[in-house]
């Protein structure tokens, strides 16, 4: 919706809304929003399109990394009987706010509590007039209000402005003697005019005069409202401010949130139309405990001071009369593409080629099934994604009937979000969605045993080097397109040890530790003897002093059945099944070595140079068959393998070894450019990465 048109439906719903019973009104949107927030799971509470840096950007001030900003708008009598306690939580933790008042309102502004405010270094807006959604009902009748507003902004010395329900006409505001407003926001679907401002920094709307440098700094909010989430969507804590915090400052960008003192319970648990206090107090916590050091913590004039007076009146004025540039999606001739997440290889994968898809102005929605800890993995790694379909099971009548329910599932997604180019690190229902839908798709394949029939079949082939000499596939360059070493080689070079990890397990430095990683028992390249090898070496592995064992289970289906079957594994205390998701990568590091009935973490631990051993038993692809005659991957094919080849030793000089040039993100970005620049030949170029140590 542009954001200069306030709809006919948005004009007649605030017409009907004196109307409505209250308890009715809150009913419709708690039913709309469950709606809302399925179909727009991949750009809320984040959106990882918004987060480009605006040309010309100079940084916060003081080298700090991120702005915050606390803003309140406040609704009735009870917000305004909450204003002090609110401000004086904020306070104790050491942050000031803006308290925005209704001039006009269903209650008076007491002239004491805005002095209150003013003297504890408090700031005052202006929240609309009468906040009943006919501020922009029309231009003439808009103008008539705009001087009252006026009035009240020379009265209370305030300079800043938000309209009651964020609507808002941003190029009527000229008539307003304003320094900034807040009606705009980075993401937020639930809003009547749900088009955001698709940036996470502040912004300058000049002035129409040609020429001009006279405008406003507008400062979109970038973290949910309190309403949205805790009465609209009941989340049962603050989970979602805090990740959404962590990436906005992780960004660089503007931390602002709106939260109104009417819907905060100070002295209880919270109700239906309120929350309790303790959700905001994390917030500020959080902050001020992980951040404080990094962050500017700022009231909004303050921001708009910045914006008019580092950024406008310093440097000569766009040609588009508006600075900086708001981040919008095909502004460098971008494109969208559409990635799945089927299983937990993925997650490490492509969160690098994401990242550099997004710094390129492509914008990216991601998928992912439930099944294989897939969605547990994407939340630890902070991305942003939708939640579609599930597992259903081994059975080949169960893969069937998964394939066409989620298959039809992502078709919904995909006919809603049009994209131009779907990818996917073997994902047969995106395959099938995309046939179906004429959307063309890329996959990346590093095992030339998987059979595809034709109606799955991609456009676009990418695979190693080595896969391809392997099977000389017909189809000519264009199709089946290489790259060099593993995929693993794509997301290992941004490894970085933590080493928490080891208390989080209760790992001592002086156990050899031996990650242990049963077959897919569930795929259908299994074979059941690698389950009688993982049985032959959890025996020894157990029988063997100063071993720790970390078992990963990969699903809970999994772990059940091993429980039932080996009850005397989980009895004594060398063995370890970790309670929650943990980082694939930094589980390596931290072992001895590494043993795995699937290809994945063999090939990461391969390409870290710890010491592996693979029980898979299915037909061995070309990458592992040269990783064994390199010597970096060991291949257990029997009993009398498992005790003569696997040493259970502690692994010395543990370090990251840079001896070996890997390039296949670069190469698959390079691919990856060719592909876009035949469906937009307009799309900006991926620059080649230079190789990158390992």
């Amino acid at each position: 919706m542009p954001e200069t048109s306030t709809t006919w439906l948005t004009k007649a719903y605030y017409l009907a809304k004196p109307f409505l019973p209250r308890g009715l009104r809150w009913a419709m949107r708690r039913h709309r929003a469950v709606g809302i927030r399925v179909r727009h799971g991949s750009v809320w509470p984040i959106d990882e399109s918004v987060a480009s840096v605006p040309s010309g950007w100079p940084g916060w001030p003081d080298g700090k990394r991120a702005a915050v900003v606390l803003t309140h708008d406040v609704e009735g009598q009870e917000g305004v009987d909450n204003v002090r306690a609110l401000a004086e939580l904020e306070m104790r933790h050491g942050f000031r706010s803006c308290f925005n008042f209704i001039p006009e309102g269903e209650y008076r502004v007491p002239d004491s509590l805005r002095e209150w405010l003013t003297d504890n270094g408090f700031e005052v807006g202006v929240h609309d007039l009468n906040h009943d959604g006919k501020l922009y009902h029309s231009r003439l009748g808009f103008s008539a209000k705009a001087r009252r507003i006026n009035g009240y902004l020379r009265d209370w010395k305030a300079t800043g402005f938000r309209s009651g329900f964020m609507l808002r006409e941003l190029d009527w505001l000229h008539e307003l003697d304003i320094a900034y407003d807040c009606s705009t926001f980075d993401t937020d679907p639930f809003e009547p005019q749900p088009s955001g401002a698709h940036t996470i920094f502040p912004y300058w709307i000049s002035s129409p005069e040609e020429g001009s440098k006279k405008g406003y700094a507008e400062l979109p909010y970038t973290l949910p409202q309190d309403s949205t989430l805790f009465l609209l969507l009941r989340e049962a804590d603050a989970t979602v401010w805090l990740r959404k915090s962590d990436w906005l400052i992780g960004h660089g960008g503007m931390v602002l949130v709106n939260v109104h003192p009417d819907y905060i319970d100070f002295s209880g648990p919270g109700d239906e139309m309120h929350f309790p206090a303790r959700h905001y107090e994390s917030l500020l916590k959080h902050i001020s405990e992980h951040h404080r050091d990094t962050i500017w913590p700022v009231l909004p004039r303050e921001i708009s001071r910045f914006v008019s007076s580092c950024l406008v009146e310093s440097q000569p004025l766009p040609a588009n009369n508006r600075w900086p540039l708001r981040a919008k999606e095909g502004v460098d001739g971008g494109i969208k593409i559409w990635i799945d997440l089927e299983n937990t290889p993925h997650i490490p994968f492509f969160g690098p080629i994401v990242r550099e898809l997004r710094k390129r102005g492509h914008r990216v929605v991601i998928t992912a099934r439930d099944g294989y800890q897939t969605c547990e993995l994407a939340e630890f790694h902070g991305m942003n994604f939708q939640r579609i379909g599930r597992h259903y099971g081994k059975r080949l009548t169960s893969k069937v009937a998964g394939l066409l329910i989620r298959g039809g599932q992502l078709l919904a997604f995909a006919r809603h979000e049009k994209p131009h180019l779907a990818l996917n690190l073997g994902s047969r229902t995106q395959n099938l969605a995309s046939r179906l839908l004429g959307i063309p798709v890329a996959e990346i394949m590093d095992y030339e045993h998987t059979v595809e029939p034709a109606l799955l079949e991609s456009r676009w082939y990418f695979m190693p080097e080595s896969v391809h000499q392997a099977v000389k596939p017909e189809g000519g360059q264009d199709r089946f397109r290489t790259y060099r070493g593993l995929k693993e080689d794509v997301y290992v070079p941004d490894f970085i040890p933590d080493p928490s990890l080891q208390d989080e397990l209760g790992l001592d430095p002086a156990d050899i530790v031996v990650t242990i990683r049963p077959p897919a028992t569930e795929a259908h390249y299994h074979n059941p003897e690698s389950e009688a090898l993982l049985l032959h070496i959890m025996e020894r592995a157990i029988a063997s002093p100063g071993v720790k064992i970390v078992l990963l289970p990969r699903n809970s289906s999994q772990e059940m059945a091993l429980r039932e079957e080996h009850p005397e594994w989980f009895q004594c205390a060398k063995v370890i099944v970790p309670a929650k998701v943990v980082d694939g990568l930094n589980l390596i590091w931290h072992s001895d070595l590494v043993v795995s009935g699937g290809g994945t973490m063999n090939r990461e631990a391969a390409a870290m140079g710890v010491p592996v051993y693979s029980i898979f038993r299915g037909r061995l692809g070309a990458v592992d068959r040269n990783l064994c005659e390199e010597k970096r991957l060991m291949l257990i094919q029997s009993s009398e393998d498992v005790d003569q080849k696997i040493l259970f030793e502690s692994r010395q000089g543990k370090e990251l070894s840079s001896a070996r040039p890997v390039h296949a993100l670069s190469d698959i970005l390079v691919q990856l450019d060719q592909i876009i620049s035949t469906l937009c030949p307009a799309a900006a170029p991926i620059a080649p990465l230079p190789a990158t140590p390992l």
